[in-house]
This record gives structure tokens, C-alpha cells and sequence, in this order.
């Protein structure tokens, strides 16, 4: 089962940074420059956080990984334009 989460970075260096956002488009949507919402299960987690880890320097680097219930999902406020990323696994009607 997928998990909604917000994952943000902060990456000190442009090339790295453009490795980072590039391989977190291929696990969700960007909503803001350096943060994006993904749905995502265990397995997907860790391949992310093993991908992301190639590219990352821990020294100067980090990324956060926020997971939210459906409860904290209900919670989120947006102002101006945007909406919440919905789970692409489930659409409803």
C-alpha cells in the first residue's frame, strides 16, 4: 500500500541538484522547486532513498522525507494556485 509523502532537499551543488530533481520526478510531483509529493510503499521508499544517496553528499546535502496519514493528507492547506498530488495507483470519480 502507497503512502503519501512530502520529500524536500536542500543540495548545496547546481549538478547535483539537477540529478536529485530529475530522479525525484520519476517518483512524484514537484510542487515547489526543491519539494515534491510522492505516493509511495516500502519498497519504493528504499529505492528512492538508495538512489538519491548516489548523488547526494552527506556532508553538505540533505533531503527530508515526510510521511502523512490519510488523516494529515485531509489537513493540508494550499494557497494560490496548486492542489494536493492524488495516488496515480487510485483515481476517484
Amino acid at each position: 500500500m502507497s503512502v503519501l509523502y512530502v520529500v524536500c532537499f536542500d543540495v548545496h551543488d547546481a549538478k547535483r541538484l539537477r540529478k536529485i530533481a530529475n530522479e525525484m520526478e520519476n517518483f512524484g510531483s514537484r510542487v515547489q522547486y526543491s519539494v515534491f509529493e510522492c505516493y509511495l510503499d516500502a519498497m519504493q521508499l528504499d529505492d528512492l532513498q538508495q538512489r538519491l544517496a548516489g548523488y547526494m553528499l552527506p556532508s553538505e546535502d540533505q533531503v527530508r522525507y515526510y510521511r502523512l496519514c490519510g488523516k494529515d493528507q485531509q489537513q493540508i492547506l494550499i494557497d494560490g494556485a496548486g492542489r494536493v498530488t492524488t495516488d496515480p495507483d487510485y483515481l476517484l470519480l
